[in-house]
């Protein structure tokens, strides 16, 4: 009841209905600089910027692949806008209003530009739409449109449909990865505890991460399986499953150096994890919570299960929100961290992923935000996205 109570928060929390309640709101449309402070001994060292403000529950920043200058935001409710760093304005390119499904956690998602983009002008879109009555996560191609707004039923295809039995879990993330191939992850299918036990169950999406290649071919299947697919020829699994036994993964991202799979996935009762994604394997939801056993409560362990590399619990965050290992060079410090962030406190956390050991965990930041995304711009520096206010920042040096 504890867990149901703190879902329903956070769910309001995503909605926007609980705001900075009690605090100076015209704050949030200034830039902010990161004070220092002392927690448990852990000096903050993250400030942050305003570059950009103006959105409504931002769920997704990516960069336009051709416009370095150009950063591409998506709104929950359906509307997909390009901001200008030069002029400080966005422009509507797409409008999916009314089309997308917004209970909860649902709504426009993820979106992933095609590696061809400059030659075929093709992107995804990973929302949630009804149709004949159910819930459904929809992975859509379309074509990039300058000079008209995007409309749902402008898309040039449906790759893949999946049936959402509950509001939440919903993921949302699809990211092509270095070797071209598009990867998207999908959550259990929601309520708490995964009812269905979809988690361990490799004849459904839920609970997984996806791997597949666009068919670029009209006339032909909307996707194709890859070869080197872990399971493509293994009875009792789905042949696109590239990992599986994940709860809710809220972003995942590739290191541009080493090409790393780094995936936040959302907890429980008691814990949230980390994930280095490799080929096969399964993360354990829902016998384990991160490294802990959750059904049954304990002698959990069996054979196949791979824990998190990284958790952190209830204490320091209730929500994460993956983010990026940094390649920057305004942070030279924490170059090949993972910087990633907790919704709920609106720490801003990290990691060297290039420890030898045991990773430790640290407290960057403290934003008092929503942080609901983050943006990798070509440089490798990074942004955040606050869903209450709408505003964007940029990460730098605290002063």
């Amino acid at each position: 009841m504890r867990r149901f109570r703190h879902r329903i928060l956070t769910f309001s929390l995503f909605l926007g209905l609980f705001l900075f309640t009690g605090e100076d709101t015209d704050l949030l449309a200034k830039t902010k600089k990161q004070k220092t402070k002392k927690e448990g001994g852990t000096e903050y060292v993250f400030g942050w910027t305003q570059v950009a403000s103006g959105f409504k529950e931002i769920t997704d920043i990516q960069f336009h692949p051709s416009m370095p200058d150009e950063m591409v935001v998506l709104e929950k409710k359906g509307k997909i806008l390009l901001w200008n760093f030069t002029n400080k304005q966005s422009k509507l390119i797409a409008d999916f209003t009314g089309s997308v499904e917004t209970r909860s956690e649902e709504g426009l998602l993820g979106l992933a530009f095609h590696p061809k983009f400059s030659e075929n002008k093709l992107f995804y879109i990973n929302a949630v739409s009804k149709e004949a009555g159910k819930d459904q996560t929809f992975i859509l191609e379309f074509r990039w449109a300058d000079s008209n707004v995007i409309r749902w039923q402008d898309r040039k295809r449906i790759l893949l449909r999946v049936d959402q039995p509950y509001s939440n879990h919903n993921a949302g993330q699809l990211s092509f990865g270095p070797d071209g191939k598009l990867y998207i992850g999908f959550g259990d299918g929601g309520a708490g505890g995964d009812p269905y036990k979809h988690g361990q169950n490799t004849s459904t999406y839920l609970g997984t991460l996806i791997r597949i290649t666009p068919n670029l071919d009209t006339n032909a299947p909307p996707y194709k399986i890859p070869e080197d697919n872990p399971f493509k020829n293994t009875p009792g699994f789905l042949p696109e499953i590239w990992a599986y036994g994940l709860r809710n993964p809220w972003k995942f991202s590739f290191d541009t150096k080493t090409g790393d799979l780094y995936l936040a996935d959302v907890g429980q009762d008691d814990w949230e994890e980390v994930d280095l994604v490799l080929k096969g394997k399964n993360y354990g939801w829902n016998i384990k919570e991160g490294a802990h056993c959750f059904l049954p409560k304990e002698n959990c362990e069996k054979p196949g299960l791979t824990d998190p590399i990284l958790e952190y619990n209830h204490d320091l965050g209730r929500s994460i929100t993956g983010g990026y290992v940094y390649r920057g060079k305004n942070l030279s410090k924490y170059y090949g961290w993972y910087i990633f962030a907790d919704f709920v406190s609106g720490k801003l956390l990290g990691f060297p992923t290039e420890a030898e050991g045991k990773r430790k965990l640290t407290v960057l930041g403290d934003t008092h935000f929503l942080i609901s995304t983050f943006g990798q711009d070509s440089t490798g520096e990074l942004y955040f996205g606050d869903f209450s206010s709408g505003n964007i920042f940029q990460i730098g040096k605290k002063n």
